[in-house]
């Protein structure tokens, strides 16, 4: 599946908002670990999470942040296709 053929309502979205630090991090760490290629998953956080960012890009996963008006953030997270 590519990139382009994911749309929105096909991407399970995990909200982590709810949880105290660092559930939302180890959490969404496991969900995108759990990735298989070319699949995707949206984690809402509390706040916009720098060091999930960072943790993401150390994995070689692709990501989009973006801040949402509450002060959280919404974060997609795909594996790359092999």
């Amino acid at each position: 599946m590519s990139r382009m053929s994911l749309r929105i309502a096909d991407i399970p979205e995990l909200d982590l908002r709810g949880f105290a630090a660092p559930e939302p991090f180890l959490r969404a760490l496991a969900a995108a670990d759990a990735l298989g290629a070319g699949a995707a998953v949206c984690v809402l956080t509390p706040m916009l999470p720098h060091p999930l960012l960072a943790a993401l890009t150390e994995r070689g996963l692709r990501w989009a942040a973006e801040e949402r008006p509450d002060g959280g953030a919404s974060v997609r997270i795909e594996r790359p296709p092999a």
